[in-house]
């Protein structure tokens, strides 16, 4: 029993780190396309949130466009502190936004998926991957039973 519960271990570590090292580069090659092939469009500041914790702090930036022909569309995005302080509500603002997809967007200059994010989310995700992989394709050696000690006769 205890070997197909480290199967069923090892099976969850391997679809959940490849699923998530799929979409980490997925979502790293969306920013950089719509960084190379999007589109711009003035959008205006919504609303602004700062969420606090002990750790971190998360600045979030609440933002609405209308693409050329399509329909008002509100975003959310995590932003700098220095951008987050100086906007204010109804200020306008620079959007970038996927040509294919424009739900995809960010402020101009923030937002985007960075490589050192996305390897080092890699590093961890492999490692997770491997431990799976361990525990799922590992060889199961069987205890072996106890050793009765017996003692000899004695030698005449």
């Amino acid at each position: 029993m205890a070997l197909f519960a480290a199967r069923v271990l090892g099976a969850t570590f391997v679809v959940v780190g490849l699923s998530m090292l799929v979409m980490t580069w997925g979502s790293y090659r969306r920013d950089m396309g719509i960084l190379r092939e999007g589109l711009h469009a003035e959008g205006t500041v919504v609303k602004k949130e700062f969420l606090a914790a002990p750790d971190d702090s998360d600045y979030v930036l609440h933002y609405a466009f209308t693409p050329p022909g399509g329909t008002r569309r509100e975003h959310q995005r995590n932003v700098s502190p220095e951008l987050w302080k100086r906007l204010r509500v109804g200020d306008r603002i620079q959007v970038r936004y996927g040509q294919s997809d424009p739900r995809r967007s960010f402020p101009e200059g923030q937002g985007v998926t960075s490589l050192g994010l996305a390897l080092f989310v890699s590093v961890v995700l492999v490692l997770l991957t491997l431990i799976g992989s361990v525990a799922l394709f590992g060889r199961a050696v069987p205890e072996a039973p106890p050793v009765a000690s017996a003692s000899l006769p004695p030698s005449s």
